[in-house]
């Protein structure tokens, strides 16, 4: 798939799947991936989760990427928060039962960081989506129809008779 097509897809995004819950389902999701560390299987299971639900994508990988920006600002509370879990004593038999499974490792439940960012982003996952319904009935009112009428969706839109006309009408 060529830049211009992942471009075109992106700004479909924008502009379909509109209806602010989805809009707010997807900040939601991309706040809570946001918060984690990537290279484990849990931020892989999330995103495939953001990818399969009918959210607006665009709006969750932005804030995945915003999130994940500023992250190291969250871990100085997401860390106390993941050690502490980890570290009290009566939980100690469910992580040995847990690490003792056979792919459940791979979910980096032991990282402090993940952990501590699953359970902040558990807590604010319903005033995230709240304020991204809010944020999506602005979207929608103020910014979806400046968006549809900028010279680069324009451009993009008559890209698409011009790739129309070279895949011969396919």
């Amino acid at each position: 798939m060529n830049p211009l097509a992942l471009i075109r897809q992106f700004i479909k995004g924008l502009t379909s799947d509109t209806d602010p819950r989805q809009i707010g389902w997807g900040i939601a999701l991309g706040f809570v991936i946001g918060l984690i560390p990537k290279a484990n299987l849990t931020a892989q299971l999330l995103l495939v989760l953001l990818l399969a639900l009918k959210v607006n994508i665009p709006m969750g990988l932005i804030t995945m990427f915003l999130v994940s920006f500023v992250n190291p600002l969250f871990d100085k509370l997401t860390d106390p928060l993941g050690y502490a879990l980890l570290t009290a004593e009566p939980l100690a038999p469910l992580w040995t039962a847990l690490y003792n499974a056979p792919v459940l490792p791979w979910t980096g439940f032991n990282n402090t960081v993940l952990l501590g960012g699953l359970l902040a982003g558990a807590a604010l996952f319903f005033p995230v989506y709240l304020a991204g319904l809010r944020f999506g009935v602005f979207y929608n009112e103020k910014f979806r129809e400046r968006l549809m009428n900028s010279k680069l969706v324009k451009g993009l839109k008559a890209s698409f008779l011009f790739d129309w006309y070279f895949k011969g009408g396919v």
